[in-house]
This record gives structure tokens, C-alpha cells and sequence, in this order.
């Protein structure tokens, strides 16, 4: 394969331009061609992101020979069909999350991808962010202990439409399946895949959950409680508690700019031992005394500080990390990404179907 790679793109919505934004920040990579379903759509498309070549059909674009790669944008109800079309004309494949509707969907394209012999990704762009991958390196290297907990939540109001891809169950709607799969995939690039899934919808009146709570639990004793939410905002952090220390993932938490690594004090807060608990008594007494010098408490609140705040600025608008991912594996000859493989993307497709499952046989 050239140094160059070649995109497509199927769709011409607005993920479809967010992504091509961001491409314009990769090395070696080439908007080359746009397909809609009609040649009017992509053409006024391609005018508008001058893109070389315009095609009025998803058939068209994948057997043109100079492209390399294609990123599906089209509705994740298409995308199973879209990235078997793609991948059966020999095209590597970066499909926007949610990859399919269901993970037997998932398990179909991945068929088809190895049995093509054929690079494919699910688009899941915030575990390629730079503070994610900062991260992961800061767990690995145990800084935080042993991880104990991890809490992440993703919400923004979204105005009420029963046909919006958001609400229609049809179009694979609700906040679990558009938003709560960012802190799943969180909770499995970081904690790994749970032992027990559980979790509670609010079900709203076209039969998706509008907003729903997630408790993943682990052998090792870890959890991770993860909420969702088309309803309203709330706060789009994720913080790593572990028993030396805790990471914070600032808002948003999917594409951050700024963690926060804080170590915790050696020393227990609270005294359990009975001899213990006396032989602190008179300390205690002492220190409540100590705490009202105002001097001192300046000093105690220092010494107490021992936060790390670590910044990081995005190159482009964030979609260019996933692309700079696809074409790193292309060049290198790799069939999937080490970050985000398919087994991991059906993994999360099949836990977010057992709570689906599970809420609607309540």
C-alpha cells in the first residue's frame, strides 16, 4: 500500500464533516471520494469539503481503486450492511460507534473482515485521545495502587423527537446505545471486561431508556458505575479511584484536554483497633486544637495539596486520532487495531444487550 492513504467517505451528515475536519490534521492521508445516496448530495458535499470525487451510490465509491480506506457516517442501522459492502470490495473499514445494532450484527462483519483478509475498526475516537492514552500509561505504572473504582457520566439535553435516531428504537435509540457506550468503553480499556453487568432505565415514551445507570463489577473487586442521559447535562467527567491515589478525567471526559492525578495520604482516615483509637485520643484533641491556628491551617492545607494537574491541547478537532490509528495499522500491514479490536467492540455490544435485555423483560 502507498504512504499515501486514500478515504472515502459514506454519508454526508454532520459526522461525516466533523471527520473530515479532522482528517485534514493526519500525515499521509488523502480525503479522495464521497458517496451519498444520491449523486446531487455528494456532490454539493464534495464541492463544499473539495474532495476530488463525488459518487451517487455507496457501490460506486467502494469499487473505486484509488480509494484505501472508507469511514462509514451513514445511520447504525446501515452499518453492518455498509462496511460488508465496503469490506467485500477488499476497502479497510473505520465504522462510527455504535459499529452495528446488535453484536451478532458485530460478529458478522468481523467475519467477513477476516475472512477477507481486511483492516477494520470501530470509530470509538476517545480512546485515541492523547490524556486517555496518558491515562492508561499512569494506571499501568501503578500510581494510583490498585484500581478500586472507576464512575463516568455523559449527558446533554436533546430535544425530543420520536423519529430522531436518538428516540426511535427502530434507529437503535437511547442514551445506553448513543451515549452510555463511551463510559463502557472506558470501563473496558482501563478495568477490562466485567464478570457481573447490572443496571436501571429510565424508559422513556418510545420505549428507549431516555437515561440509565450501569454498575459493572469485577473478580479482582474493582467496579465501575457508569450513567447516561439524553434528558439533561451532567457532568461528563470520569474519575479512576485506586487505593494510593485517583485520576479525573475532566469534561468532556471522551475528548479531554486536562486529568488531574491526586495521591492519597498513607495514613488511614479512619482507626478501626480499639488500641489504636485510644492511643489517639489525646493526639486528636491536639490536633483540633492546632487545626484553629490559622497559620498552621495554611500550611497543613499545603502540605495536603498533592494534586498534579496535566494539560494537553488536541491537534485538529479529535477525529484525526483514530484516523492517524487507521492509518498507522494500514501502513503497517495490521488487520486491526491493538486499541480498539473487534473482539473488544462485540464484547461491549454484548453487554450493552444483556442490560437492554434485562430492562425490557422488567
Amino acid at each position: 500500500m502507498s504512504q499515501m492513504i486514500r478515504w472515502g467517505v459514506l454519508g454526508t451528515g454532520t459526522v461525516a464533516s466533523q471527520f473530515i475536519e479532522g482528517l485534514k490534521a493526519v500525515p499521509n492521508a488523502q480525503l479522495w471520494a464521497i458517496g451519498s445516496r444520491t449523486l446531487e448530495k455528494a456532490q454539493n458535499f464534495a464541492s463544499m469539503f473539495n474532495v476530488p470525487k463525488a459518487y451517487g451510490s455507496y457501490e460506486d465509491l467502494v469499487h473505486d481503486p484509488d480509494v484505501d480506506v472508507v469511514y462509514i457516517a451513514t445511520p447504525q442501522t446501515r452499518h453492518k450492511s455498509d462496511s460488508i459492502l465496503c469490506l467485500s470490495a477488499g476497502k479497510a473499514v473505520l465504522c462510527e460507534k455504535p459499529f452495528t445494532v446488535t453484536s451478532q450484527e458485530a460478529r458478522d462483519v468481523m467475519a467477513v473482515a477476516q475472512q477477507q483478509q481486511v483492516f477494520c475498526m470501530e470509530a470509538m475516537w476517545m480512546r485515541f485521545m492523547p490524556l486517555i492514552q496518558e491515562v492508561r500509561r499512569l494506571l499501568q505504572q501503578g500510581e494510583i495502587g490498585r484500581v478500586r473504582l472507576l464512575t463516568a457520566d455523559f449527558g446533554y439535553p436533546t430535544e425530543f423527537d420520536p423519529k430522531n435516531r436518538f428516540f426511535n428504537p427502530d434507529l437503535g435509540g437511547g442514551a445506553l446505545l448513543d451515549r452510555g457506550v463511551y463510559p463502557l468503553s472506558l470501563a473496558f480499556l482501563l478495568l477490562g471486561k466485567p464478570s457481573r453487568v447490572s443496571g436501571q432505565p429510565c424508559i422513556g415514551e418510545t420505549g428507549v431508556d431516555d437515561q440509565s445507570a450501569v454498575v459493572l463489577s469485577y473478580d479482582n473487586g474493582a467496579m465501575a458505575v457508569l450513567h447516561s442521559t439524553l434528558r439533561t447535562y451532567s457532568s461528563n467527567t470520569a474519575v479512576i479511584t485506586g487505593t494510593r491515589g485517583k485520576i479525573t478525567i475532566q469534561a468532556p471526559f471522551y475528548k479531554p484536554e486536562h486529568i488531574v492525578l491526586t495521591r492519597f495520604s498513607e495514613q488511614p482516615v479512619v482507626v478501626t483497633s480499639q488500641k489504636a483509637a485510644i492511643a489517639t485520643g489525646w493526639k486528636q484533641s491536639l490536633v483540633d486544637k492546632l487545626k484553629q491556628n490559622r497559620w498552621l491551617k495554611t500550611l497543613a492545607k499545603l502540605r495536603k495539596e498533592k494534586s498534579q494537574h496535566i494539560y494537553r491541547g488536541l491537534a485538529g478537532n479529535g477525529y484525526n486520532y483514530e484516523a492517524a490509528e487507521v492509518v498507522k495499522c494500514l501502513q503497517s500491514g495490521k488487520l486491526q487495531s491493538d486499541l480498539m479490536p473487534l473482539s473488544e467492540t462485540i464484547e461491549i455490544m454484548e453487554t450493552m444487550e444483556v442490560l437492554i435485555n434485562q430492562w425490557h423483560k422488567a
